[in-house]
């Protein structure tokens, strides 16, 4: 495991109430998100087991921190700043339109 790969105890218990609670285990803190469209930085998890972000546009948002369902309108980025996992709507229309061209397809070999 490299020095980046391990975690301090806060992180790891931040992974261990992600996992137990939402199922998440790839979700850290320091993670970029865009949430609704604006990007930010994951902090922290509260009390409803949703994630606590603090937006990278201080002007508009403030420098205090959001809470924000780690699955609504949410994509999560990785070191590089590749999406990892997207829970938008967009998403979703893109992966059921997937899913009906794969349906189509397959009653079309079947006749």
């Amino acid at each position: 495991m490299s020095a980046a790969e391990r975690l301090t105890k806060a992180g790891q218990r931040f992974v261990d109430d992600m996992i137990r609670c939402r199922g998440m285990d790839w979700v850290r803190l320091g993670m970029m998100v865009e949430s609704y469209g604006e990007l930010g930085t994951i902090v922290g998890m509260n009390s409803g087991a949703n994630l606590d972000v603090v937006f990278a546009n201080q002007l508009k948002w403030g420098k205090h921190k959001y809470n924000c369902h780690p699955w609504c309108e949410t994509r999560y980025f990785d070191a590089n700043g590749r999406v990892i996992r997207d829970y938008t709507m967009k998403a979703k229309a893109a992966d059921t339109e997937r899913a009906a061209q794969l349906d189509g397809d397959q009653e079309g070999s079947e006749s």
